[in-house]
């Protein structure tokens, strides 16, 4: 593999859901699964955000319930407009986060933003999860995590690029249709049945149930 390891980590509901009706996640986590991200966090050397989580959830980035000398730094995509400075990532980061924006945003976000992240704009109107692992790699990062919303989920997921799946399913029915999952699109993945996703841990606490699936190519039909 040549390229960072990327994993991803989400909770979902018992019918799938990744989020409230009203789009945001507050109250649906206990403070076990609080303890667990953090212990994954502790174990990247950079956390990707997307714009969509950090506006409607403000999550906290820093590390609260794990003791440790290191941080992963925080990566924020911003494809379009730009972000408030006084969401949690800017005001208590230990290291100022990287911001990925395009060359359409880019005078935006450098005029609002410019002293609370490092600003690196993208050629064209999109941002290419590739390139976006490329550059991190060029800066050290080897092992990221995303926690992004369903949009920024798939992207990393349509292109191949997520080698492994940190799920936390909570005890809750929303019910309501339409809601997003952990990741889709308006189509399928190519060769969707070509990859099987391993389960290499599963644990109870109380409850919730802490899952760990690793991607596993499958060979080629004789």
């Amino acid at each position: 593999m040549n390229r960072p390891f990327l994993a991803v980590n989400m909770a979902m509901t018992l019918d799938g859901k990744v989020c409230r009706p009203d789009g945001k996640w507050y109250g649906l986590s206990s403070r076990n699964d609080k303890r667990r991200m953090d212990q994954i966090r502790s174990e990247a050397d950079a956390l990707i955000l997307g714009k969509n989580s950090l506006l409607n959830d403000d999550p906290v980035t820093h590390l609260r319930y794990v003791e440790s000398e290191k941080e992963p730094r925080a990566i924020i995509l911003v494809r379009t407009g730009t972000l408030p400075s006084d969401r949690k990532v800017f005001q208590f980061s230990k290291v100022k986060p990287l911001l990925f924006c395009t060359s359409k945003n880019e005078s935006q976000v450098r005029s609002e933003l410019s002293e609370f992240a490092e600003i690196l704009p993208l050629k064209g109107e999109d941002l290419d999860p590739e390139i976006i692992l490329k550059e991190l790699e060029k800066r050290g990062h080897s092992k990221i995590l995303l926690e992004g919303g369903p949009r920024l989920n798939d992207s990393f997921f349509r292109k191949g690029l997520v080698d492994r799946l940190y799920l936390t399913i909570v005890p809750f029915f929303i019910g309501q249709s339409g809601l997003p999952s952990i990741t889709g699109g308006e189509s399928a993945y190519f060769n969707f049945d070509k990859t099987d996703w391993k389960l290499v841990s599963s644990e109870q606490i109380e409850q919730e149930v802490f899952l760990i699936y690793d991607k596993q190519i499958k060979p080629e039909a004789q």
